[in-house]
């Protein structure tokens, strides 16, 4: 059965932070040309649409849902706009534009990934050297693996100033 896309912002039924309109013209201004999704058809670039979704609803943005019913996590009320010069939060009916952005961005990742996971570590990470006989690896030091969004510093960057602080706790300033 083929995917419907669902934008509506602060919808119950939303499953997309990016209709494939959006995501077509983003992706058109890109170079390279993510030749992987302009060769995919329009069902599978809407799945890819609803799955990018899904995975960045995961992570800690900033401020709060607005609605309980909302099936997505923006709208968000006390999110600071980073692109506001007077300093305000983003409006409760808006959808920011790099969320939009940076789900077409990975909905053309994960086109491009075909049937790999690309959440799944890749075991070749950090090795510096196999050894076949006696099955011996070397790894880099200090060794970690890229997990998560870090994998693709595109759609992080995008995002950074929307997400909480790993940093520890933060405190929000309100201007009287």
């Amino acid at each position: 059965m083929a995917v419907t896309i669902d934008t509506t912002v602060g919808g119950a039924s939303a499953n997309s932070f990016s209709s494939l309109a959006e995501a077509q013209a983003y992706l058109d201004g890109k170079l390279p040309s993510p030749t992987a999704w302009d060769a995919a058809v329009a069902d599978t670039q809407n799945r890819a649409l609803v799955s990018a979704t899904r995975w960045l609803c995961r992570l800690p943005w900033i401020g709060q849902r607005v609605d309980a019913t909302q099936a997505l996590e923006w709208p968000r009320e006390y999110a600071l706009d980073p692109d506001d010069p007077d300093g305000n939060d983003f409006d409760t009916d808006e959808l920011p534009q790099a969320v939009k952005d940076a789900t077409a961005e990975l909905a053309s990742l994960m086109v491009a990934a075909g049937t790999t996971d690309i959440a799944g570590l890749d075991p070749n990470d950090g090795v510096k050297r196999k050894k076949v006989d006696v099955l011996e690896t070397e790894f880099f030091e200090p060794f970690h693996r890229v997990t998560g969004l870090d994998k693709y510093p595109t759609v992080s960057e995008l995002i950074a100033d929307l997400l909480e602080s790993t940093g520890g706790p933060s405190v929000r300033v309100v201007r009287a």
